[in-house]
């Protein structure tokens, strides 16, 4: 059992604002909506944003020129990058990128190489924005909420390293659906969904991200934007069957996760067969770098 005496009281809350060495907060994500509300932004001005951050420009460039956003003449600035995805494509393409610097590194606590927290990461989030395109869900916020679901992973991870002792033992998984949860509770008193959540919530995330990513392991407890949530847990489970090959094949959602979630199990693997597809080319095409 992990012992920490001065912080058996923690909440998912104190924990965040405790630490100093998390990522900042993506400001640029909230500047791009606050401008892609406007019915008349310009595209130069969008460019004009994201170039201020010349690390994750570079990154937008690249992921650009993947067939995943888009075919074409290979693109080799910021402007022919926002270009090329349009008004519709330029959060989705900036969120992948952010996002590929905040979760995409390595977990000492949890054993994970960074290429698989990014995979695991793209896994989720191709998975539920495939699953809000066949119903009425915001897609831009089950992708968002597909890559920062294991942000809380992050969080706990940060935290571990500044434990003494240092702690040497691997946090163990008990897969799908509750993947850490048990260990982590049984150590802090919550898990990775709620310490991710509250990093969101502090960032400013949408009320829709910050709920979803929460109730990801239980989404029939979330007390609002309940599609969100069985989108997100829904999507969970094609990660485990794509991204952690060690464990057996996940037990299915539940029944009523995968109707709330718009998937019938009679065109469930068919939107399976897809959802690989997209992730096999994703893979190979947005690899760390």
């Amino acid at each position: 059992m992990f012992a920490s005496l001065s912080f058996l009281h923690a909440t998912p809350e104190s924990l965040v604002r405790k630490l100093t060495d998390l990522p900042p907060a993506p400001k640029v994500l909230h500047t791009l909506q606050r401008m892609l509300a406007e019915p008349d932004v310009a595209l130069g001005n969008v460019a004009e944003v994201v170039a201020l951050e010349p690390g994750l420009s570079a990154k937008v460039v690249r992921m650009a020129n993947s067939t995943h956003f888009g075919r074409g003449a290979p693109v080799r600035e910021i402007m022919e990058a926002i270009q090329r995805v349009g008004v519709t494509g330029v959060q989705e393409l900036v969120t992948f990128a952010v996002a590929s610097q905040l979760v995409g590194r390595p977990l000492a606590t949890y054993g994970l190489a960074a290429q698989t927290v990014w995979s695991r990461a793209v896994a989720c989030a191709i998975a539920a924005s495939s699953l809000a395109e066949r119903g009425d869900a915001n897609r831009n916020e089950a992708y968002t909420a597909g890559l920062m679901h294991g942000l809380g992973l992050v969080v706990i991870d940060k935290y571990a390293s500044k434990q003494w002792p240092p702690r040497r033992r691997l946090m163990a998984s008990t897969g799908y659906p509750l993947d850490y949860a048990p260990e982590e509770r049984e150590w802090l008193g919550f898990s990775h969904a709620e310490a991710g959540a509250a990093l969101l919530e502090l960032w400013g995330f949408s009320e829709g991200v910050v709920t979803a990513v929460r109730h990801q392991l239980a989404p029939e407890e979330a007390p609002a934007h309940r599609q969100l949530s069985m989108i997100l847990a829904t999507a969970r489970w094609a990660r485990s069957l794509f991204c952690v090959p060690e464990e057996n094949i996940p037990e299915l959602p539940a029944d009523h996760w995968l109707a709330e979630a718009g998937v019938e199990i009679s065109d469930f693997s068919e939107w399976l067969r897809k959802v690989r597809i997209r992730f096999t080319l994703a893979c190979e095409e947005l690899r760390l770098g």
